[in-house]
């Protein structure tokens, strides 16, 4: 079903609701895929040695500033109850989506157009975009394989149930 969703040519912008996650949430600034690899399985190794990894959820995402995507928060999922300096509840949103299939290298045009979507349909977004990354390097030596769930948290259920209910 995950292939299903990423195949669909052009990718096609879904509405759905983030819920709840606890996660483990380390800030850096990097401008290089390379770099942010490198942190995320980092912040990603971290988080596993203190708490564990909650697998219900998406385990590994970045988010970051629309208006300073140098800045990156790099998030991995951790089970109930965990606590810490670096843990924190992100609250549930509403949210439009791409599933992209590919390379780490196209996923800023995804970005743009998940924004140039949610102006011509005028969703508002809260100020992130998320790069989920649901199966990278440790499934496939080709990157052209890579599946990542690009997400642009918006305002408004109402709107969302409107334009797609």
């Amino acid at each position: 079903m995950l292939y299903e969703r990423t195949s669909a040519v052009p990718a096609q912008v879904r509405k759905l609701r983030l819920p709840d996650q606890l996660v483990y949430r380390k800030c850096y600034c990097s401008d290089s895929i390379a770099e942010k690899t490198v942190l995320l399985r980092n912040t990603a190794l971290e988080a596993m040695r203190a708490y564990g990894t909650d697998t219900t959820r998406r385990m590994y995402f970045i988010e970051y500033s629309i208006s300073a995507p140098l800045e990156a928060a790099f998030c991995v999922a951790v089970p109930p109850g965990s606590e810490g300096e670096f843990v924190t509840l992100l609250p549930p949103t509403d949210a439009l989506s791409i599933y992209h299939h590919g390379v780490y290298e196209d996923l800023p045009a995804v970005g743009r157009r998940l924004l140039e979507y949610a102006a011509e349909h005028q969703f508002s977004p809260r100020g992130t975009l998320r790069h989920i990354y649901l199966e990278g390097p440790p499934q496939h030596k080709d990157p052209s394989k890579f599946i990542t769930q690009v997400v642009l948290p918006v305002e408004d259920t109402d709107e969302l149930l409107r334009k797609f209910g």
